[in-house]
């Protein structure tokens, strides 16, 4: 079986000096760093204590639970190179904690978790802030992550001798949905799903990448630290709050170190315009023209958000032609569609009636709203809009559902065999009982 570390460790033979990650400080100072050939032994040290004793077996799933940092990327790959399933979560912390922690217990006892993998530092702050939210008395089941192995990977500094690696598990890992609107659900990430999707979603070899997305999210973990892991590239990473609390720091990375990728959701470069988050000052002498990527995604897009930052930004070197919209979502493995550039005014009454009509007078201008567009799918990926009750294709100008098949879809939702069937295998009125789309 052909996995990601085959890809990795060819990497590390090729160019094992070069910088794989850094991870900074609201500075903008390294205080985390790896080489390919470091990383990689660093990798094969947690492994190796992992598969210890045999204290787990090929294909126990074990939660990642880190502050943000690059210890939980050595853990993810660490726990790959051991044939165990890695399982991101949310680190609960003081704000939401009660919340996160819900997610946190519903995630382990959905995936029968073998253990969580954690850094000293967080695993401390937890302890904190169980006791000072009480929140033994409001119903979460604490008591079922705390009987789990908590194993502090920080710990795992030398190799273990004469270890080797053969076993490795088919499923690559479970990314469990955002669960804002229901419970979680962990989506089943194959190597190939992986391997299949890194060149046709960063089409540049050697990408340098900036990112301060949440390493436990898709768009964060996979198009930030592996993609790029992947293509021989090098990503630089701070943590969200970080960004939040200084945002000219997103920007002096990309300038200092030439990035040629980041990306965010709406949400963050509508606060970059807002007034006092950004001087003119601090983007002074900024260069933003090395960016070939700057997408927009996650969430949706605001045709005055998307306008605005372009015009804002083209001054300091940002062009038109890197800056764009994608769609996608936990279940293609990331991405879908990718290039979206163009805003079309449509009639708002028509759109809730599922017509996307387009707005042609001039007296039909206070009745319109914007849409941005997310761009064209991805090579080899078949997107259509479909009806979701009749499962029948629409006509253009129709809206419906986004139904997608291709390379990119996953194997389904972990311990979810009905809605495996409902979401994965749905099956369109005109579609030949031997199709496989």
């Amino acid at each position: 079986m052909t996995t990601i570390l085959d890809q990795l460790d060819r990497l590390g033979e090729e160019h094992p000096h070069k910088l794989l990650y850094s991870f900074l400080d609201l500075n903008g100072n390294p205080i985390e760093s790896y080489t390919y050939a470091s990383f990689i032994e660093r990798t094969k040290a947690i492994a190796g204590h992992l598969r210890r004793d045999g204290r787990f077996k090929v294909g126990d799933r074990l939660l990642l639970a880190y502050s943000p940092g690059l210890e939980m990327i050595c853990a993810f790959f660490g726990c790959v190179r051991a044939g165990l399933i890695p399982v991101p979560v949310y680190p609960p912390s003081s704000r939401g904690f009660q919340s996160a922690l819900y997610k946190m217990v519903h995630i382990a006892k959905d995936c029968q978790a073998a253990g969580i993998l954690t850094s000293a530092e967080y695993h401390a702050s937890l302890k904190t802030n169980l006791t000072r939210s009480g929140v033994a008395a409001s119903g979460v089941d604490v008591d079922y992550i705390s009987s789990l192995p908590w194993i502090v990977t920080e710990n795992f500094i030398d190799a273990v001798p004469g270890d080797t690696f053969y076993d490795f598990s088919k499923i690559l890992f479970l990314q469990y949905t955002s669960g804002s609107t229901m419970e979680p659900k962990g989506v089943i990430v194959t190597h190939k799903n992986i391997l299949d999707t890194t060149e046709l979603v960063i089409d540049h070899a050697n990408p340098i990448v900036v990112s301060w997305l949440p390493q436990y999210h898709d768009m964060g973990l996979i198009g930030c630290y592996l993609y790029p892991a992947l293509r021989g590239g090098t990503t630089y990473g701070f943590s969200s709050m970080d960004f939040i609390q200084r945002p000219i720091l997103w920007f002096n990375t990309i300038h200092a170190y030439k990035a040629t990728a980041t990306a965010a959701p709406n949400f963050a470069y509508d606060y970059c315009l807002r007034a006092g988050r950004l001087s003119k000052e601090s983007m002074e002498g900024c260069d933003l023209s090395t960016l070939k990527v700057l997408m927009v995604a996650a969430e949706p897009v605001k045709a005055d958000t998307f306008t605005r930052f372009l015009e804002s930004f083209q001054p300091y070197g940002l062009k038109t032609e890197s800056f764009y919209a994608a769609f996608g979502l936990a279940e293609n493995t990331l991405a879908v569609t990718l290039g979206g550039r163009k805003v079309i005014s449509v009639n708002k009454r028509a759109l809730t009636l599922g017509q996307a009509r387009l707005i042609t007078e001039v007296f039909e201008i206070d009745a319109s709203t914007q849409i941005v567009s997310c761009g064209t799918p991805i090579a080899g990926f078949d997107v259509k809009i479909v009806d979701p009750e009749q499962h029948n294709v629409l006509e253009d100008h129709q809206v419906g559902e986004i139904w997608i098949a291709g390379n990119g879809k996953c194997q389904g939702y972990w311990n979810n065999p009905e809605l495996t069937l409902k979401q994965f295998r749905a099956r369109l009125v005109d579609d030949s009982p031997y199709d496989d789309g």
